[in-house]
């Protein structure tokens, strides 16, 4: 973090957001061009999440910054379905809530890690504000969920018994570790 071109002063912050604006406006244009509408729109709202919405409004206002957050994360499941197909599905949407359980579980535990230096960059991420255990509970809590969901996917998908038990096998380990 103390190397970014932000901190260091190597870049400015003007030219740092027209760096942002100008790359979500290709990204947008590339997208709209090779593949549809809604796959750029997708995208873009998956940015405009996450920088007003986790970045400026809860990444420093609640425990439950990485909790909301995460659907800008789980955001590229939609824009991908929606640049193949040209449309959204419940397959896309249930890969979307894969992804929104599995955040919380995969953050908080390099949360547990780096507690110490959220506390000091005064970020209330959940592990830095309660005790261990109380993160771990909620941890294996969105962890369950996520196995679930993923198993929903089985038939919501049309997927057959290698993703079914990858899907259980995966899922296991992911709550042993949890």
């Amino acid at each position: 973090p103390r190397n970014r071109p932000l901190v260091t002063g190597y870049m400015t912050p003007r030219a740092a957001l027209i760096f942002a604006l100008t790359l979500e406006v290709l990204a947008f244009a590339v997208l709209w061009r090779f593949t549809n509408l809604l796959a750029a729109c997708l995208a873009i709202s998956g940015t405009l999440f996450y920088v007003f919405v986790y970045t400026l409004w809860l990444k420093r206002s609640s425990t439950q910054n990485i909790v909301i957050g995460g659907a800008a994360g789980a955001v590229p499941a939609l824009v991908g379905w929606a640049a193949v197909t040209g449309s959204l599905a419940w397959a896309p949407a249930v890969l979307f809530l894969i992804i929104f359980f599995w955040t919380p579980p995969h953050f908080w535990a390099l949360a547990i890690r780096y507690a110490d230096d959220y506390r000091a960059a005064s970020v209330p991420m959940l592990p830095a504000v309660v005790p261990a255990a109380v993160a771990a509970r909620k941890m294996i809590t969105y962890t369950v969920i996520m196995i679930v969901t993923s198993a929903v996917m089985l038939p919501v998908g049309h997927l057959g018994w290698i993703y079914g038990v990858t899907a259980v096998l995966t899922g296991a380990m992911f709550l042993a570790g949890s």
